[in-house]
């Protein structure tokens, strides 16, 4: 057991004298590793903020209302009746000027809002949630039914966006998967070509090693460290690059918000997502030299 534990610090050490004697090579390879992990990592970190937002709005579609101020309790009645028997609509809810006032005086925190007023200036409305799987065409034609009732002022389709934003959320996140699979056999790859580069300068040494009875372990040992070690720093950098830009963003992007009312940053990487990446990208790198020196070991030696 001491044993083994000498031979894997000894290939620890000499893994990191040899990053240390060649700065400019490895240095290369770690700034590889990084972006190709930086990229979707970032990407992830983008549908997490936007998500966060999303799932505090309603999905669900929303048409809104609006009646005349001469509209009466048998007009009210027929959009009512029209609404419980619709199939596309989920709930109805009429809204009465008077309780339409009382909210936006709760939700502004004053009470004069009427004031210099002789009566309240809002319509009596219906808020209409419709069922999340009616179509575009459906909830247009539903719009223009209850725009030609009798009584009715004014309607608005509300929320469709919010659907449409989900299936694009929907789509990115298919989409994140298609770019992580990618990156993942080219950080493979890339991490691979790397340790064949390593082993084609050490070939001599490594015959020698095989005449005097060295086994594959000890062999790969080294190649296998000096993967993980560079899987490790670079998961590092990736996660340091991804900080650095979304701090560079987010100023620019909370600007953005609070000029149409909204409070919305990008959300920066916690410590399990930071240890993911690194582990993520330490295990890919020891796939790619794992392959590396397995297919060299069996074609020369």
């Amino acid at each position: 057991m001491k044993h083994w534990i000498r031979l894997n610090a000894l290939a620890l050490q000499r893994t990191v004298a040899a990053m240390v004697r060649h700065p400019l090579n490895h240095g290369l390879n770690l700034l590889v590793i990084a972006i190709a992990a930086a990229f979707p990592f970032g990407f992830y970190l983008l549908l997490s903020s936007v998500a966060a937002v999303t799932a505090q709005l309603p999905v669900e579609p929303q048409i809104s209302v609006f009646l005349k101020p001469a509209a009466g309790s048998a007009e009210i009645g027929g959009i009512k009746e029209l609404l419980a028997q619709d199939e596309r609509v989920a709930n109805a809810r009429f809204v009465a000027k008077d309780e339409a006032l009382k909210d936006l005086q709760a939700k502004v925190g004053s009470d004069d809002l009427l004031a210099g007023l002789t009566e309240n200036p809002l319509p009596d409305a219906f808020l209409v949630t419709t069922r999340s799987d009616a179509s575009a065409a459906a909830l247009d034609a539903l719009k223009t039914e209850l725009a030609g009732r009798p009584g009715v002022d004014e309607v608005q389709l509300d929320s469709a966006w919010a659907q449409r934003l989900e299936r694009l959320l929907a789509l990115g996140r298919g989409l994140l998967e298609v770019i992580v699979v990618l990156l993942a056999v080219a950080l493979a790859l890339i991490t691979g070509n790397a340790i064949r580069m390593q082993i084609l300068t050490r070939r001599d040494e490594i015959e020698v090693a095989k005449l005097i009875g060295a086994t594959d372990a000890f062999i790969r040992r080294p190649f296998m460290y000096a993967a993980a070690v560079q899987g490790l720093i670079g998961g590092l950098l990736a996660c340091g690059i991804v900080v650095t830009a979304l701090y560079w963003l987010n100023p620019a992007v909370t600007e953005l918000a609070s000029a149409y009312g909204q409070r919305f940053a990008l959300h920066l990487p916690g410590p399990l997502e930071i240890g993911a990446v690194c582990l993520v990208t330490t295990l890919l790198n020891l796939v790619g030299a794992w392959l590396a020196v397995w297919r060299h070991l069996r074609r020369f030696f």
